[in-house]
């Protein structure tokens, strides 16, 4: 899949925020990496970049991109690794006391991750029911999905997935794993589905082209392997904590940029932003969150959901 990146949502915002505050012989943090695209840009553009991703492939298809595109590798260190432990895997490198112009973090899950079965990601490609960014990580969703007792799973699709049948999807899972052990995507995603059925819910996916920021094209699934997704990576609990130590990287007059694709982590940043505000720290660049033109949703349907804020340290 090397060449087939992942696109870069709200690639052209975004950059045309960091040429704001100047973008050549400065140092930008790309807290989650992926596959390189904003990196990729700032490096063209003359600026020099640290990486960070969770994932080891990612880091590799990065790596190979620069590579491709002949960037000097003296331009950018790449680190594995959760940015909630930014400080950390900063303090293993020569750039220990680097402060950033800017820093980005795009919250959405990659394509690649998105389109390789064995990941356990997509519930329209059967594999097994991974969902690890970082596969050293002990627990897969497997094991949630199977281990927790009825009432966890109803807290897990409640609360991290928002899902208005989380007690009956619940019900659902414990009845089905009785029978027969839950293991892969399709597994669950059919199930899900099924129940969606019999609530008369269910509404077939939508073409394409025809996305937009409406969700009725939205698969039954995508709030349960939202939730599992979110409680195996431990994604909320990440931001909370990297939020801090990212505003302590940046130097003063730079700009914080998150992209969010669900409401949870929206408001953890929309929150985060405006005590800083309230606490002196610098200024929210966005009252309301950027979001993508229909164009570019046309173009890349999983943009539909994406919003994002912009921080200023002043």
């Amino acid at each position: 899949m090397i060449g087939d990146y992942h696109q870069s949502v709200l690639l052209n915002e975004v950059l045309k925020i960091l040429e704001g505050v100047g973008i050549r012989g400065k140092w930008f943090l790309d807290a989650t990496l992926g596959d390189g695209g904003y990196a990729l840009e700032i490096l063209q553009k003359g600026g020099r970049i640290i990486g960070v991703d969770v994932d080891p492939q990612a880091l590799e298809r990065s790596k190979q991109r620069f590579e491709e595109e002949k960037i000097a590798p003296d331009r950018y260190r790449l680190l594995q690794g959760n940015f909630a432990r930014i400080n950390n895997l900063i303090q293993q490198t020569d750039t220990e006391d680097l402060k950033f112009a800017g820093a980005i973090l795009d919250l959405g899950v990659s394509s690649l991750q998105l389109e390789v079965p064995e990941r356990g990601f997509s519930f329209s490609k059967n594999g097994p029911l991974d969902m690890r960014m970082d596969p050293t990580l002990p627990v897969a969703a497997l094991d949630l999905i199977n281990g927790l007792n009825k009432g966890e799973l109803y807290e897990l699709f409640n609360k991290l997935g928002e899902e208005q049948l989380a007690k009956a999807l619940a019900d659902a899972v414990v009845g089905a794993r009785g029978i027969r052990k839950i293991e892969t995507t399709t597994q669950l995603a059919d199930l899900v589905t099924g129940v969606y059925r019999r609530f008369g819910l269910f509404r077939p996916k939508i073409p394409a082209r025809l996305a937009t920021r409406s969700v009725a094209g939205r698969h039954p699934a995508t709030k349960v392997f939202q939730a599992l997704r979110i409680a195996v990576n431990d994604e909320l609990n990440a931001l909370k904590e990297g939020l801090p130590q990212i505003l302590g990287k940046i130097e003063k007059n730079g700009v914080i940029l998150v992209t969010c694709f669900h409401s949870l982590e929206d408001r953890i940043v929309k929150t985060t932003f405006i005590k800083w505000q309230d606490n002196g720290f610098g200024q929210v660049l966005t009252n309301k969150p950027i979001v993508p033109s229909e164009e570019e949703i046309i173009r890349n349907p999983r943009s539909r959901s994406a919003k994002l804020r912009v921080f200023k340290k002043t």
